[in-house]
């Protein structure tokens, strides 16, 4: 999922505060025609990973639960929430994108009615707790992927620091190598400068060597 704002952080800190000023209820179309519906904002969300991770969630209510391609409708089937009492009710939903943000939202068919705040107040207090709790843990994966990612970053950077500390430790034995290698042709070249004062020695004797036979030979001819 994408990085979010201090909005989601805010929303893992509802407990005691009202839902409504994150829920809207209002009377939109989907499939089955204009009802009753509860509908929230996720900012900075994934439109398809929403969808998944809604289909997850409300899977927990026992409907049978399948995404309609057509509608880009989820639906779940004789879906039963306890809180609400025993009977099953039919769960539509619908993400749609809006930019970086996504608003989900859900339709509860009772059987016969669909639930709003006016006709089912206490019911419709557990819808928007249900709803929130989805908000939250779709806040709750975005901090976890994130942490997967701000993870992988540190370990790069850690691999990276490592390689330095590596290389460091190679220019230094470089250093060392060369220092040991600039002493040791320092001392080659002392020895070098009294080799050829020795091996200019030679060469004078050895060139008086050669006058001296040549002059024997001159005084033969």
């Amino acid at each position: 999922m994408k990085k979010f704002t201090l909005f989601t952080f805010a929303l893992l800190f509802l407990a005691s505060s009202t839902f409504a000023q994150f829920i809207k209820e209002a009377n939109r179309s989907f499939s089955q025609g204009t009802y009753s519906s509860l509908s929230m904002d996720l900012k900075k969300t994934d439109t398809k990973t929403v969808e998944k991770e809604f289909a997850k969630f409300i899977g927990q209510y026992k409907g049978k639960t399948k995404a309609d391609k057509k509608s880009g409708e989820i639906f779940s089937d004789n879906a039963i929430i306890k809180e609400m009492g025993n009977n099953d009710m039919d769960i539509y939903a619908k993400v749609t994108q809006s930019g970086e943000d996504n608003n989900l939202t859900v339709w509860f068919d009772l059987g016969g009615a669909y639930l709003s705040s006016e006709q089912h107040p206490k019911e419709y207090a557990i819808a928007e707790k249900i709803i929130m709790e989805f908000a939250i843990s779709v806040s709750k994966g975005m901090l976890e992927d994130q942490l997967k990612e701000e993870e992988k970053t540190l370990k790069r950077l850690e691999g990276d620091l490592k390689k330095l500390k590596k290389d460091k430790e190679g220019y230094e034995k470089d250093i060392e190598k060369a220092k040991q290698l600039i002493v040791q042709r320092e001392n080659d070249i002392k020895t070098n400068i009294e080799d050829q004062k020795t091996k200019v020695g030679e060469i004078e004797n050895q060139a008086g060597a050669v006058d001296k036979l040549k002059a024997k030979i001159d005084k033969l001819n």
